[in-house]
């Protein structure tokens, strides 16, 4: 509503006021300042909007991007059945829901990170896992060749966050898992080929310290053989 005395039009569809001829000299200025306080208020509520709207297109690009990456990175998600820890002969919580497992009870401590010529308990390595390590897991019956080239990776990333252990109870050659992530698959005349090294590195650029725990690299961890 304009300020009192004034007369209200609109030219070119904006509003503005004319000043009244029975408006005293004050008046008439009291009337200008309400006017520029009422355009400044204005200008003010269209631009946080306009700030509301571009934070929310931001927002929405990059969970989408995130989405698409998740999606696009190998493996499968496995939903999180939790992080109790319990002893090395407890019975589970919750059975676990990924071969190998991916979340679930655990025992209290990680292993250290490293590369393992004997099986690991596989509540050990979920510590790691949850700490956002990668647990590169395989079948002891794969070619010694196979074996080498899964460490020479496991060494282009300095061994970061990364354990690595033969495991019988894989249903498949290799399984490389990350907490709520496994990506497994089988060798083709017990080689390692070159799409599946790159889809290994890519799977641990993509899921290392993605777990619910943030921990350094240099935290240390438990002898497996010390407990196991």
């Amino acid at each position: 509503m304009p300020p009192r005395g004034a007369v209200k039009v609109d030219i070119l569809g904006m509003e503005d006021t004319i000043p009244n001829e029975n408006l005293t000299k004050g008046e008439e200025k009291r009337r200008r300042f309400e006017e520029a306080i009422g355009r400044k208020k204005r200008k003010k509520i269209v631009w946080i909007v306009g700030v509301i709207i571009v934070a929310a297109l931001l927002i929405g690009a990059v969970i989408w991007y995130g989405k698409k990456n998740i999606a696009d990175a190998p493996g499968v998600f496995y939903p999180d059945i939790g992080r109790q820890h319990i002893g090395l002969n407890a019975a589970l919580p919750t059975p676990y829901n990924s071969n190998p497992p991916s979340s679930g009870g655990h025992y209290g401590s990680p292993a250290k990170w490293g590369i393992y010529d004997y099986e690991v308990n596989d509540k050990i390595f979920i510590h790691n896992l949850e700490h956002g390590g990668i647990w590169i897991a395989y079948h002891p019956e794969i070619s010694s060749e196979a074996i080498n080239n899964l460490k020479a990776i496991a060494n282009e990333f300095g061994g970061s966050k990364i354990v690595m252990a033969p495991r019988s109870a894989n249903d498949s050659d290799i399984a490389v898992a990350a907490w709520t992530r496994v990506f497994k698959f089988d060798l083709t005349n017990g080689v390692l080929g070159e799409q599946q090294k790159e889809e290994i590195r890519a799977f641990y650029r993509r899921f290392k310290n993605r777990g619910p725990e943030f921990v350094p690299d240099t935290m240390s961890g438990v002898d497996p053989k010390s407990v196991q």
